[in-house]
C-alpha cells in the first residue's frame, strides 16, 4: 500500500521505521491529545498493533515522508475507534513538532480520505477529537469534515466529525 499526495508519500509502517515512530511517539506535545508520550518498549507495541490491523482490517497508520528529501513527516492514516460502543473508520494524524505549521496534516489527512474512499470504498469516515484541540479542528474543517456532535471515545467525551 502506498500512495502520493503533493509532497508526501504515504505507506505502509515497517521495521525500519521504529525509530522515527518513537521520536514522534515520546515527544509530550504530539501526544498531548492521544495516550501522553511513550517510552521505546510501548513504541514497539504501537507499531506491533499498527501491523495487526493491516493484516487485520487491511489499514491502520501509515508512515508519511516528504517525496523528495525522504524526512520523516509524522504518521497518519485510518483507525478503527469505539466511539459510543460501535467500531467506526476514523481519520488520525500526528505530525512530527519540527514539522507543524506547514500544512502536512491538512495535506495528508486529505491523502488518506481519498485513499479511504476510492480504495477501500468506505462510505464514511468520522474524526475524533478532543473538546481543546483547536488546532486539529481546524484542519477536520479544512478537509471538509463537519461536525456531527459530541460521542465517548475512550471513557470520555470527545467531537465527532464526519466525511461521506
Amino acid at each position: 500500500m502506498k500512495f502520493e499526495t503533493e509532497r508526501l508519500e504515504i505507506r505502509e509502517f515497517n521495521d525500519n521505521d521504529l525509530d522515527n515512530l518513537y521520536h514522534l511517539l515520546s515527544d509530550s506535545e504530539v501526544m498531548k491529545y492521544c495516550s501522553g508520550p511513550l517510552n521505546f518498549k510501548q513504541s514497539q507495541k504501537w507499531l506491533k498493533s499498527i501491523k495487526e490491523y493491516y493484516n487485520k482490517i487491511g489499514y491502520d497508520y501509515w508512515i508519511a515522508v516528504h517525496k523528495t528529501t525522504r524526512e520523516f513527516i509524522g504518521q497518519m492514516g485510518i483507525i478503527q475507534q469505539k466511539v459510543d460502543d460501535e467500531w467506526i473508520d476514523c481519520i488520525a494524524f500526528m505530525i512530527s513538532k519540527n514539522k507543524w505549521g506547514k500544512g502536512y496534516a491538512t495535506e495528508g489527512a486529505k491523502g488518506c480520505i481519498i485513499y479511504g474512499m476510492e480504495v477501500l470504498k468506505l462510505k464514511r469516515i468520522y474524526a475524533t477529537v478532543e473538546k481543546n484541540n483547536t488546532v486539529s479542528k481546524k484542519i477536520l474543517d479544512k478537509i471538509g469534515m463537519k461536525y456531527k456532535g459530541e460521542a465517548v471515545c475512550f471513557n470520555k467525551k470527545i467531537d465527532l466529525y464526519s466525511i461521506y
